[in-house]
């Protein structure tokens, strides 16, 4: 991979009122490819913007190192740094045009302004505002004004753009559609962006990766389908996507092979490397991956109980169950094109099926 960030061991604490300290960034190690797209996700307080904020230089670390280009920039200003950053406000001058909005970074920096007009037509008719450049900022919609922002931080061809939390303003068709147009953007643009989200859905969407943090820690890197469908803990599990978490035992192992009891007593076969005969793990299913009827398959699982709550999420109902051991389970059920499935009624009763090709074996139950 040919990497144009590098961060190694990044350390941040802050102080509280009461004189203690919290770590908002305890050894983060992440390298980025030259174009890739790369989400940090987590709640809120996890770290996501204070390592966003470290790479712009808006934050200086208390330990580790930061290369941008293989350039140490550890020590570097905000302003010496080859970045740009997109903010939740945009910060753009209600007083100015949009063209001069855009080139106010080169007016400052002495562009030539022949040069400063032909790229800034370059970058508005890339975020598609060609001949918008005479209209005041007033005038755009909230998504037109985010574009103005993205050409505004582009411009100075940075070498990564950093983008904190850039859509959360945006209503959701306005968001969902900005999301296509910013990893589209990306692509033509060919540079790298890290971009802060607490939105699994919109991390999922855009991601080439996605850092996961909680607790200053990053809990799982990957590509968004590795994150959702093979977590490496149940943070992860419980916070990238709905899920279903089963307690079991390991009883025997035999090399990747292995066999597991749940709570109520049902067993399965599992695949998985590293396991301890009595070792504590957690199964998870994903709600779509659940079945309705009995199982065909000796290992699969099977569940009895009565529809608690029904959620309609466009297509499907998202269905709560309640099973006849007390436990809670989700399952996502398609009714037929003109009719609200009978099975998601409350107070139905409900069979449901897990096949053993669904289940996630996660062995780390608790946030690293």
């Amino acid at each position: 991979m040919n990497s144009i960030l590098g961060i190694k061991d990044a350390t941040k604490r802050y102080k509280t009122p009461d004189g203690g300290t919290i770590t908002a960034l305890n050894g983060v190690s992440l390298d980025v490819a030259q174009n890739e797209f790369v989400t940090l996700l987590g709640p809120s307080g996890c770290g996501k913007t204070t390592l966003l904020r470290s790479i712009s230089g808006f934050e200086d670390l208390e330990g580790g190192s930061i290369e941008i280009d293989g350039a140490a920039v550890t020590h570097l200003p905000a302003h010496k740094r080859p970045v740009n950053t997109v903010f939740q406000r945009y910060a753009l001058f209600p007083h100015l045009t949009i063209a001069r909005n855009v080139a106010f970074s080169l007016e400052v920096a002495g562009t030539d302004k022949e040069d400063t007009k032909r790229r800034v037509g370059e970058m508005l008719e890339l975020v598609g505002l060609a001949g918008y450049g005479d209209r005041k900022i007033t005038q755009l919609s909230g998504g037109q004004q985010q574009r103005v922002a993205l050409a505004r931080s582009l411009v100075a061809r940075p070498k990564i753009l950093l983008l904190d939390e850039p859509l959360s303003a945006l209503d959701k068709n306005l968001r969902q559609k900005m999301q296509q147009e910013l990893k589209t953007l990306q692509e033509e643009v060919g540079i790298a962006f890290v971009f802060v989200t607490h939105d699994q859905e919109e991390a999922l969407t855009m991601s080439d990766r996605i850092v996961v943090l909680s607790g200053g820690k990053i809990q799982q890197l990957g590509a968004p389908e590795d994150l959702y469908r093979r977590p490496e803990n149940e943070f992860v599990a419980g916070f990238v996507g709905e899920g279903n978490l089963l307690d079991a035992k390991i009883t025997s192992v035999d090399g990747t092979r292995a066999t597991a009891v749940l709570n109520s007593g049902q067993r399965t076969g599992i695949t998985h490397s590293g396991l301890a005969q009595n070792q504590a793990v957690k199964l998870l299913v994903r709600p779509e991956d659940v079945e309705v009827g009995a199982p065909s398959n000796a290992d699969d699982l099977h569940f009895k109980g009565r529809v608690s709550q029904v959620f309609f999420v466009g297509t499907d109902y998202l269905v709560h169950v309640t099973t006849d051991s007390g436990a809670e389970f989700k399952a996502t059920l398609r009714p037929s094109a003109h009719n609200r499935t009978s099975l998601a009624s409350p107070g139905t009763e409900i069979s449901l099926t897990v096949p053993q090709s669904a289940l996630h074996v996660i062995t780390e139950e608790k946030v690293v």
